[in-house]
């Protein structure tokens, strides 16, 4: 596996195990590529989304909050 961004690490710091458990195969997946970055958008915990986002740049991770 390739070595995650630094601004993905620095995203996964202080999370719970479930909340790494459900972004980190999004996260695996924009490396695997090495296109795009990642979209996590919503409030946390349920009602949370993360995606690989093609407006968003390799290595790096875009909130927003509705």
């Amino acid at each position: 596996m390739n070595k995650l961004p630094v601004e993905y690490e620095q995203y996964l710091e202080g999370k719970d195990k479930y909340h790494v458990d459900s972004v980190m195969p999004v996260f695996l997946e924009s490396v695997a590529e090495g296109k795009f970055g990642v979209h996590i958008r919503g409030l946390g915990g349920h009602s949370e989304q993360a995606y690989v986002d093609e407006s968003v740049p390799f290595g790096t991770v875009k909130i927003t909050v509705p």
